[in-house]
């Protein structure tokens, strides 16, 4: 529901959104190499990253809208089911190490770009490489629309998002915008314009985090303090939805057009020995 628009987290959206919209298009003369139009310096920024410019890449490109609106809205409708983020990350990074220090190492010297050109060169199937590509292509779009989510769940934090009533095209309007530029500034700089933003975005993750686990915590009286309210909180009422009777069919001692109720709670099959609540 919007409560209105808040200022100082719109104005400070306001700054950082030209800050990186500015330093996406100037991405593109950072880093100014002879050939400009090449797939390398598009899409790889002419493979001249090192690996203080790599890391902090990595950095904004792994911890997205996913890790800060996603998981933590998974983690409190799901509770411990939305901690599948943390084993699955561990298992992940292993494989990560221990495969892809070869495959860069045969793309550096072979030249290839994409995952595709990989696999065309060390199966030689142009069928197989497409596959590939369209895989990729395809298993990307869900991530996309997931960050755009997340954009928009920000809009509508900052009260610009629009009501319930607000026509489509005005409610994501500023979805739109956000998202051209991003498009723009992306076409004309290539890996460079996110690679310099990952530096904004990257200390931007660090201040969150202090904030998280340092200022929150003494704002609010301790870490005990917070995961009791958390427990207070997510305990629900015992109503009589939680207990829904259900018909049960067959024939009885009284009367074969008798029907019984029971329970469906999990703890006794008698809707007077219900421990929720009472079954009418």
């Amino acid at each position: 529901m919007n409560d209105g628009v808040n200022g100082v987290a719109l104005g400070v959206f306001v700054f950082f959104f030209l800050l990186v919209t500015v330093m996406g298009f100037l991405a593109a003369r950072w880093r100014k190499a002879e050939n400009e139009h090449s797939l390398d310096e598009w899409g790889l920024g002419g493979r001249s990253f090192g690996t203080w410019i790599t890391w902090f890449l990595l950095g904004g490109d792994l911890y997205t809208a996913y890790t800060f609106v996603a998981v933590p809205a998974a983690i409190y409708a799901a509770g411990a089911a939305g901690f599948f983020a943390v084993p699955y990350t561990i298992l992940v990074y292993p494989l990560i190490f221990t495969f892809l220090p070869r495959l860069w190492s045969v793309s550096h010297k072979h030249g290839y770009v994409t995952t595709s050109d990989f696999v065309r060169g060390r199966f030689g199937s142009k069928g197989l490489s497409l596959a590939v590509a369209v895989t990729g292509i395809l298993a990307t779009m869900p991530y996309i629309a997931l960050q755009l989510v997340g954009i928009q769940a920000v809009l509508d934090v900052m009260g610009i998002g629009g009501g319930e009533d607000t026509n489509w095209f005005i409610k994501d309007l500023p979805l739109l915008i956000a998202f051209g530029v991003l498009a723009a500034y992306t076409y004309s700089s290539g890996l460079r314009a996110p690679a310099l933003i990952a530096f904004v975005k990257d200390t931007l993750i660090y201040i969150v985090i202090a904030v998280a686990i340092i200022y929150i915590p003494i704002k609010l009286g301790g870490f005990d303090d917070i995961f009791a309210a958390a427990g207070t909180s997510s305990r629900r009422p015992a109503t009589a939805a939680w207990c829904r009777p259900r018909r049960a069919s067959g024939r009885t001692r009284r009367s074969r057009w008798a029907r019984r109720w029971r329970c469906s709670c999990t703890r006794t099959r008698s809707p007077r020995r219900c421990p929720r609540a009472a079954v009418r």
